[in-house]
C-alpha cells in the first residue's frame, strides 16, 4: 500500500469518527428534548386530572362547602353591623435640630400603649375616655427616589431598608417625618395633635439636643459675621476696589491679579456673598425652628375609612369556604391520615 492511500484511509476513518460522535450528539440533544416536553405534558395532565377531581369533590361537597359559604356571609354582615368606623388623617412635620429619626422613634413608643388608655392619657395629659378612642398613631419617614431632596412618598409599609445595597437608589429626607392617625372620634383629632407635640417639644432629650444644635447655629453665625468684617478690612480686597475704579470696571465685572505666574481671573466679592448666604440660611433655620418640632401641613379633615358590608361578607365568607374545604378534606380521608399521621409513626417507633 503506497503512503498518499495510507493518508487516504487514515482520512476517511476520522471522518466516519465525526460522522459517529456528530450522530451521538443529535441522538442525545433529542433524547433530553423529548424528557423536557415529556415532563412539561406530564405536568399539564397531573393539573388536569387534579381540576377534574376537584371539581368532582366540589360538586359532591356543594352542600358542606355551602354551608360555610352562607355562614361567612351572615358573620361578615354581622360584625359589620357592630364594628366602629374609625377617622384616618395624616401629619407632616420638621425636626429642626433633631434628628427626625429620634423624633419617629419617640412618637411610636407612645403608639404602643394605645391599648393601655389609661396609661397613654397619662402621658399625653388627655382624658382616658378620649385616649380610649384613639385606635392607632403611628410616625413614618419620607423617602426621596429622584434625589431632589424632596419626600415622593410616606413609607407607611416601611419597606425602605438603609442595609440593603438596592436601596441606593432611594433615601430617606432627612428633618421630614408624618405621622398617620387613626380615630374613632374625629373630634379629638385637635386635642391629640396638640397634646402628642406639645409631648414630644417637652421631652427633655430632645429639648437638650434642639438647645445644643441652637447654640451650635449661633456661634457659627458670629464666626460668619467676624470673618465678613475680616475680608472688608483686608487691604487686598481695598487695592481691588480701588484698582476697579482707576479702570473704571463695575462691581462684579471680571479682574486679573497678576502674580509671578498666569494671572488668575476672580470675583471678588463672591466669597462675601457666600458667607451671607450662609448667615442668612442659619438664621432663617433658627427663626422657623422656634420648637424642636413644628407643624409643616396639619391634619386634614378626618376620612371615613368605611369598608361596606358586602366587602366583610365576602372576606368572611371566601375564610370560611377556605376552611369548608379543609374540613371536607380531612373528613372525606380520614382513614388514610389517621394511618399516615398515627399508626405509621407507632409502627416505625415500635420497631
Amino acid at each position: 500500500m503506497t503512503e498518499s492511500n495510507i493518508k487516504e484511509s487514515n482520512m476517511n476513518s476520522e471522518r466516519q469518527d465525526k460522522e459517529i460522535d456528530l450522530l451521538e450528539l443529535g441522538s442525545s440533544a433529542w433524547r433530553g428534548l423529548k424528557g423536557f416536553f415529556g415532563g412539561i405534558l406530564g405536568i399539564l395532565i397531573w393539573v388536569k386530572d387534579f381540576m377534574i377531581a376537584f371539581i368532582i369533590f366540589s360538586i359532591r361537597k356543594v352542600l358542606w362547602v355551602g354551608s360555610f359559604a352562607l355562614l361567612g356571609i351572615v358573620l361578615g354582615l354581622v360584625y359589620s353591623s357592630i364594628k366602629k368606623p374609625y377617622y384616618t388623617s395624616m401629619l407632616e412635620g420638621f425636626s429642626g435640630g433633631v434628628d427626625n429619626t429620634v423624633v419617629i422613634d419617640h412618637i411610636n413608643q407612645l403608639n404602643r400603649m394605645v391599648s393601655k388608655p389609661d396609661v397613654l392619657a397619662n402621658y399625653l395629659d388627655i382624658e382616658i375616655e378620649d385616649a380610649e378612642k384613639i385606635r392607632f398613631f403611628e410616625a413614618f419617614y419620607g423617602i426621596d427616589v429622584n434625589f431632589d431632596g424632596k419626600w415622593d412618598y410616606v413609607d407607611e409599609k416601611k419597606s425602605y431598608n438603609p442595609r440593603n445595597l438596592k436601596d441606593t437608589v432611594q433615601f430617606r429626607v432627612p428633618s421630614v417625618f408624618f405621622v398617620k392617625v387613626q380615630l374613632y372620634d374625629e373630634e379629638i383629632l385637635p386635642v391629640l395633635r396638640e397634646r402628642l407635640f406639645k409631648h414630644i417639644n417637652n421631652n427633655t432629650y430632645i429639648q437638650t439636643l434642639y438647645e445644643i444644635d441652637k447654640r451650635h447655629k449661633e456661634a457659627l453665625i458670629a464666626e460668619l459675621e467676624r470673618e465678613i468684617e475680616k475680608i472688608d478690612r483686608l487691604d487686598t480686597l481695598q487695592h481691588l476696589l480701588r484698582f476697579s475704579r482707576d479702570k473704571g470696571l463695575e462691581m462684579g465685572e471680571k479682574i486679573y491679579l497678576f502674580g509671578s505666574s498666569e494671572p488668575e481671573l476672580r470675583l471678588f466679592y463672591n466669597d462675601i456673598l457666600s458667607l451671607y448666604g450662609q448667615k442668612q440660611g442659619l438664621q432663617r433655620s433658627i427663626e422657623i425652628s422656634d420648637e424642636p418640632v413644628i407643624i409643616v401641613q396639619d391634619f386634614i379633615a378626618a376620612q371615613w375609612e368605611e369598608r361596606t358590608k358586602a366587602f366583610y361578607a365576602a372576606t368572611l365568607a371566601a375564610i370560611l369556604v377556605i376552611i369548608g374545604y379543609a374540613a371536607a378534606i380531612c373528613w372525606t380521608f380520614r382513614k388514610r391520615l389517621r394511618k399516615m399521621i398515627v399508626e405509621e409513626p407507632i409502627k416505625y417507633f415500635e420497631e
